[in-house]
């Protein structure tokens, strides 16, 4: 049996440094969060399920306690996929159930996509299957938006430091972020202002590199080879994602099953932690 509390840093096959924490013990689950996100997105998940399985989560290259890599160019989804995988690897750990919450919907599919035997099973959480800028915030004006921002970092990258910094302790900025992504009746403020200001302290360098991959990525050629058993689960209220490219996704993935929450927002998994984790685990009773 596995140490019930675990945490190091394993080095990836480019030499980046990788952290990741284990949380109980049992069947192991692995938690992925979003861009420039951390952890913190899958808090009452980990809580709730460490009690019968062992929790794994790592930190992205460049995120929160990870190494950031020396060639930014490796910002991809399909390397963070395989940091992972590496990371089982290190823990000794054969396959898992993997979860994922919106861009990190995409990094686990890309897992199951390039390492099937590593994957039980598949929850994709306010996710979509490709070409993010395209729909994000329900318009593709973002597709524009970042591109300025990758030429006011390339042409003036202290002022792109400074203005990202600012988003860090800034109530206006957390308020903004929590109607947007959250549903602010549910979800504390507390946790959507940590999530801000966790976001300021990384490099936006890391932030507009790996969104360049991110808005590239498109699966729909293969998700109908994906094997695992897959559940959908999404916020109705989601204003970061529509939800017709969350039912979309499951559409496109033979073996999904899709749950709704009336209520939820791009963080459905924090605005009703009970239901969500309740349907997770009828879906993983259905497994055996």
């Amino acid at each position: 049996m596995f140490s019930s509390e675990q945490s190091g840093t394993f080095e990836s096959s480019d030499g980046t440094k990788i952290f990741y924490a284990t949380e109980g013990a049992g069947p192991p689950m692995v938690f992925c969060y979003g861009l420039v996100c951390s952890s913190l997105h899958w808090t009452y998940q980990m809580d709730y399920f460490r009690a019968n399985y062992r929790c794994i989560w790592m930190d992205y290259r460049g995120h929160q306690n990870s190494e950031t890599p020396k060639d930014l160019k490796s910002l991809t989804i399909t390397r963070l996929a395989t940091d992972l995988k590496e990371g089982l690897d290190y823990l000794g750990v054969e396959h898992a159930i993997w979860f994922g919450h919106s861009m990190g919907v995409n990094v686990v599919l890309e897992a199951a996509h390039l390492f099937p035997n590593k994957v039980k099973a598949l929850v994709l959480s306010n996710g979509t299957p490709f070409r993010p800028l395209e729909t994000l915030l329900h318009t593709n004006i973002l597709s524009g938006v970042f591109k300025k921002l990758e030429l006011l970092s390339d042409k003036a990258p202290r002022l792109g430091q400074f203005l990202w910094k600012t988003q860090k302790g800034n109530p206006l900025v957390h308020r903004m972020v929590g109607l947007l992504g959250f549903n602010l009746f549910l979800t504390p403020i507390a946790d959507v202002a940590r999530y801000v200001d966790q976001l300021a302290d990384i490099d936006p360098k890391v932030f507009l590199e790996l969104i360049k991959s991110y808005d590239k990525y498109d699966g729909a050629s293969w998700y109908h080879l994906i094997k695992a058993p897959t559940l959908v689960v999404n916020g109705q209220q989601d204003k970061i994602v529509p939800i017709a490219q969350q039912r979309l996704l499951a559409q496109l993935i033979p073996s999904a099953q899709i749950f709704e929450i009336e209520n939820g927002s791009h963080c459905s998994q924090m605005d009703f932690p009970e239901v969500f984790n309740r349907e997770v685990e009828r879906f993983i009773a259905t497994l055996s």
